[in-house]
């Protein structure tokens, strides 16, 4: 085996070997395909970016068997590179007026140097190829003329040659490289220079092993290509070699570049690392790692750049490739970048206990975090990434003596403040980052620093950072508020977001937000302690880990639309009964965390907790019932719905539409163009549905059993009531109205009963409307109209028989 470790450039390979030839073996050249665009496009702009801005690129390694002499050296692995460098020296040969010096090491005899044993047409392309001068330059084809129709229009271009595969990828690639390198002068010097060489790869030669085909058959059919993660290991290495030489770090004892300290921690002690999060059926931990480093770039941005917020868009999109070519070409394997990821690696390989840092997992699960980022780096939510950097920045600030109490207290802050902070676009992840770097230099006295300061960070939810200030002077002052607080913070639904608490026990409006400390009695704090955990256990009793404890028929929603309206705006036209959400404006947490200006849905549920005493869903559940039985809903819109918990049922997404007071739709969605009902008449006919309800013989009117749900704005939703009319079926249909019920029937059914048009008209004062009969009457009448409308029609029926 020779040449191991060695860089070579294509023309130095050339200089090594007589001739470079694919062997039938291989497969044709890819590269050039359709389904290759991104890797194509990607290797192109790495080899663009090494050549114009002189930053080396080594492609890795290439090796293959070494046969007869003088030496032909076949590429098992490679082929595909060199083929694309090949056509790159030919183009930027044509682009700088080179050719006749491409051709003094890359022809002999006529012949291209670089040949395909896969199909004898391909090398006769490529014989031809390099043999041809074209009589136009680059800069002189037509927009509408490609290099492949040009090339496809000589005399020397065969018709048999279209169904090569490989000369037709090489067509497509020339195009690509045409459209890549049209503008650049001057590249195929620096491309062949092979003393401050470009482009360049390790070769390995496999001459003592004498490949036979059906090794090279078998070694191929292993599938066995470098993974993005060895590329990127083994490129990563030569950049660390060539942009950090004068760097040191210690290892083993001895001083070594910051590129040998990589190449040794990565093969060793980080490998030991990543095997925890190998994947379990082939024990290859390659992606966990790729992914891992995009992490880490995330985590190293600085939110001060002008880069900052496209950078963070393209890291959080799966279309942008985990690659060392990627990660070059957009600028982010940076200093920061390269003493964070050994900064992190060396912290989480120092043994099992580093991976455990904080005492539990309470405000940040160090291990789901992890695992969540080796499988997908794109799925961590904003929230993720605030903490993520929270708990990185804590130990870049305190590894040397790192206090694992402080450190928790730290990440209680972190949590609360990122968990209860809206986070829609990376401007608001940006605004949160800058305000944890402001912060941590006081990140191991956090509690002190925000019981004293006024404007502690920003960043965040300012309503969440006085909570915070508020809370950490309570636990400053007095230590029989850690238990309840910590009690109340780690309920898995208010997560850290407990105000209304300190509001219903009094301590927030107790509290001088403009005072730097809490001038308090003892007997102050046991009274707001104890009235804090009274109002704790009803919150517990009301909302579990996931939301509200369901205690059936609506009853929590009910029962508060009872004491008062606690419903909130959700989109731009509805409001909404409330969902489990922890995030959406249409949550409970939403009602919970109020605001500034608006307490009125908050306090509603204090008024609702002031009404409950007990903590047994069974007496809880007959607390709710009376409650709802004794409402005195002075708004006709609340009584309907504290009515019908049918209606809370027909709202999917909890949500109505509320135009005003006396105009309100049942969503079954989300919006008036899908199916909804109206709420008076939906209220009514339910009570008409369930006889035991109202007390009143509608006889022989016949309720049509399913309300009229409509979809779209063009019709009214309501309901029909029916009549039978010796061979005619009278429907009477019944809708709201001008904060009105209108009951109406058809012209036309009652032309052929004059009789009863002239009573409805004369006792009932139905009025002639376009095309039918309407009598309109209020909400508080409706019953005893359709009850009298039911005794004429029961009289005319008896009559009749």
């Amino acid at each position: 085996m020779s040449m191991f470790g060695q860089q070579f450039t294509f023309k130095q390979l050339l200089a090594h070997h007589d001739r470079v030839n694919i062997p039938i073996i291989q497969r044709d050249y890819a590269q050039g395909r359709d389904s290759e665009e991104e890797v194509r496009n990607n290797f192109l702009s790495a080899l663009h970016d090494a050549l114009n801005l002189s930053q080396p690129l080594n492609l890795d390694f290439i090796y293959g068997s070494v046969e007869g002499s003088p030496s032909r050296f076949q590429p098992l692995d490679g082929q595909q590179r060199l083929t694309t460098l090949f056509l790159l020296h030919w183009y930027l040969a044509w682009r700088d007026n080179r050719l006749e010096k491409l051709r003094q090491f890359l022809s002999s005899d006529g012949k291209s140097r670089f040949s395909y044993d896969v199909r004898p047409s391909s090398s006769e392309f490529y014989d031809a190829l390099l043999d041809y001068t074209p009589g136009v330059h680059p800069t002189e084809l037509l927009e509408t003329v490609t290099v492949s129709s040009h090339l496809e229009n000589q005399p020397w271009y065969f018709r048999y040659w279209r169904l090569d595969p490989t000369i037709q990828s090489s067509l497509k690639m020339l195009n690509a490289i045409h459209k890549k390198f049209l503008n650049s002068v001057g590249l195929y010097d620096r491309l062949a220079n092979d003393e401050q060489p470009a482009i360049t790869f390790h070769l390995l030669d496999l001459e003592h092993f004498g490949l036979s085909d059906d090794l090279y058959i078998k070694m191929n059919a292993r599938g066995k290509p470098l993974t993005t993660f060895e590329t990127f290991k083994a490129r990563y290495e030569q950049y660390l070699k060539s942009r950090y030489r004068s760097k040191n770090k210690r290892l083993n004892g001895s001083e070594v570049s910051i590129g040998e300290y990589f190449a040794q921690r990565i093969d060793t002690t980080w490998a030991d690392f990543f095997w925890i999060y190998r994947n379990q059926n082939t024990n290859l931990y390659d992606e966990a790692a790729i992914n891992l480093f995009r992490a880490v770039i995330l985590l190293s941005r600085n939110p001060q750049s002008e880069s900052y917020l496209d950078d963070v868009s393209k890291l959080r999109i799966k279309s942008t490739k985990s690659s060392y070519a990627t990660f070059q070409r957009f600028g982010w394997l940076d200093q920061r970048f390269t003493n964070l990821l050994i900064f992190l690696l060396d912290t989480w390989s120092r043994g099992e206990d580093a991976l455990h840092l904080l005492p539990d997992t309470q405000y940040f699960n160090e291990d789901i975090i992890l695992k969540k980022v080796m499988k997908e780096p794109t799925d961590l939510s904003f929230v993720e990434i605030v903490q993520f950097v929270g708990y990185v920045l804590y130990l870049e600030n305190h590894s040397k003596h790192l206090d694992p109490v402080s450190f928790q207290a730290w990440m209680r802050i972190v949590f609360n403040l990122s968990i209860n902070t809206d986070y829609n676009r990376p401007r608001d992840l940006q605004r949160s980052v800058k305000g944890l770097i402001k912060l941590i230099p006081h990140s191991n006295e956090i509690l002190g620093y925000f019981a004293s300061n006024k404007q502690p960070t920003s960043g965040f939810r300012e309503q969440q950072i006085d909570e915070e200030r508020l809370k950490a002077e309570l636990l400053l002052a007095d230590s029989n508020w850690r238990t309840i607080i910590d009690r109340a913070e780690t309920h898995g639904y208010f997560k850290g977001q407990i105000e209304f608490l300190l509001d219903y026990c009094g301590a927030l409006d107790r509290w001088d937000s403009k005072s730097s400390s809490l001038n308090w009695h003892r007997d102050e704090h046991r009274f707001f302690q104890n009235e804090f955990m009274k109002y704790l256990v009803r919150a517990e009793a009301m909302f579990k880990p996931i939301g509200l404890n369901d205690l059936g028929k609506y009853r929590w929603q009910r029962a508060l639309l009872s004491m008062g309206n606690y419903l909130l705006p959700s989109g731009n036209h509805n409001v909404s009964f409330l969902t489990n959400s922890i995030s959406e404006q249409d949550g409970w947490k939403r009602l919970l965390r109020g605001s500034r200006t608006n307490t009125e849905a908050r306090q509603v549920l204090k008024k609702l907790f002031n009404r409950i005493d007990s903590t047994e869903t069974t007496e809880i559940k007959a607390q709710l019932e009376e409650i709802i039985c004794e409402e005195s809903a002075s708004e006709l819109w609340r009584k309907a719905l504290i009515e019908t918990p049918e209606a809370f049922d027909y709202c999917e997404k909890n949500a109505i539409r509320m135009n005003s007071e006396s105009e309100i739709y049942l969503l079954k969605k989300s919006q008036m163009n899908g199916y909804h009902a109206e709420l008076f008449t939906f209220h009514l006919f339910c009570k008409l549905f369930y006889p035991n309800t109202i007390k009143i013989n509608f006889a022989p009117l016949e309720l049509n059993q399913t309300y009229d749900f409509v979809y779209g704005t063009e019709e009214e939703p309501g309901f029909r009531l029916t009549w039978s009319k010796e061979n005619s079926i009278v429907t009477f249909f019944v809708v709201w109205k001008n904060n009105m019920f209108n009951i109406f029937v058809g012209k036309e059914i009652l032309s052929k009963i004059p009789d009863i048009q002239k009573k409805l008209q004369e006792i009932f004062g139905f009025r002639e409307q376009d095309e039918k009969f309407v009598k309109e009457t209020s909400s508080n009448k409706i019953l005893d109209v359709l009850h009298q409308l039911a005794q004429t029609l029961r009289r005319i029926t008896d009559s009749n028989s």
